[in-house]
């Protein structure tokens, strides 16, 4: 326990002037003329109308003058605080994602791996954007990391219905437009605006739907969002297929029944980084793409600030119980002698 008034001690000088005055005022006010009954009262050498009052005068003098010195209880309590990026991941699930140049193929090693990722993470809030002729958020911005693989492991080129016209094929403009609508400042979170904003945009192909993807890079430099890209398989093409229960190669094909060649865009994915300050990362193997995510991590690191703040509990409660105890007393008893003196 301490005091964070102790200039209030200086008040016990105080008591024994207020012994001295109890002392004269008692023998200067007493006079026993022939009643044997008073001077047995109201001698000095009387403890219980005397000396006990004045005790108790003294002890609640000193507990009301250890309360004014505010004495508490100090605690100290160390809060670390982590000021993480908010992190919005543009994942392409249009059919080419099917191809099998990466094992087992380009969706699933990329979810894998994704997963592995995601499950590092320990103060950085992340948002899932899914798109493929369509972007749709998948889950929004979030700690619960839990959820967010989940929702990893279960996604599919299915997630959108690619078989409806204007579902299919690979809007990633519009999938950063929807990412950064997610990561957009809002004014009512206090800790948002100081949180970097980071997209991370995975995807196979050319951009042939809906908006260019460069005008969305644009929009993020101006929004302070850094966008990392990276293209998954070779970047020279490859023809798209699959592979049956059989074994058998299914290979996607054009309007004309010939195998669709997929190539990879680098050159526009390169651009959409270096416009914002990001890069580009090109993944044609499994290997590559768990190095990506790796060199990805380090955007994660977190700035520890530790603060140690001291915490004072107050504790003047049991002299405040001491004074409600003996109050009642010494009024007692002076009360007492009161009535004796006026008999």
């Amino acid at each position: 326990m301490i005091f964070l008034a102790p200039y209030f001690f200086l008040f016990f000088l105080l008591i024994p002037v207020v012994i001295v005055i109890d002392f004269y005022g008692r023998k200067k006010g007493t006079y026993f003329r022939s009643s044997h009954f008073l001077e047995v009262i109201y001698s000095t050498n009387n403890w219980k109308y005397f000396y006990l009052p004045l005790l108790m005068k003294v002890v609640i003098l000193s507990l009301f003058i250890i309360i004014l010195a505010h004495p508490v209880s100090p605690s100290v309590r160390t809060d670390i605080s982590k000021k993480g990026i908010d992190i919005a991941i543009v994942f392409d699930i249009s059919k080419s994602m099917l191809a099998e140049d990466i094992k087992p193929n380009r969706i699933e090693a990329a979810k894998r791996v994704m997963s592995d990722f995601v499950s590092r993470f320990t103060s950085d809030r992340l948002a899932i954007v899914l798109f493929a002729g369509k972007p749709f958020l998948s889950t929004p911005l979030t700690f619960d990391y839990a959820a967010l693989v989940d929702a990893v492991e279960r996604m599919t080129t299915d997630s959108i219905r690619q078989d409806i016209p204007g579902l299919s094929g690979t809007a990633m403009g519009d999938g950063l437009l929807v990412a950064l609508d997610t990561l957009k400042w809002d004014e009512k979170d206090s800790t948002n605006k100081e949180r970097k904003k980071v997209i991370i945009v995975l995807t196979d192909g050319e951009a042939n739907m809906g908006i260019n993807p460069m005008l969305a890079a644009k929009l993020a430099s101006e929004q302070w969002v850094k966008i990392y890209t990276l293209g998954i398989g070779d970047p020279n093409g490859t023809e798209l297929y699959v592979t049956n229960r059989f074994g058998e190669k299914q290979y996607f094909l054009d309007q004309s029944g010939k195998p669709i060649h997929a190539t990879l865009d680098e050159k526009m994915l390169t651009s959409i980084a270096d416009i914002t300050g990001g890069r580009y990362y090109n993944a044609k193997n499994n290997d590559a793409l768990s190095s990506i995510f790796q060199e990805l991590e380090q955007l994660t690191k977190t700035e520890l600030k530790t603060t140690t703040t001291t915490i004072y509990h107050p504790r003047y409660e049991w002299f405040l119980f001491g004074i409600l105890f003996f109050m009642p007393l010494w009024i007692w008893l002076s009360f007492a002698r009161f009535i004796g003196k006026d008999m």
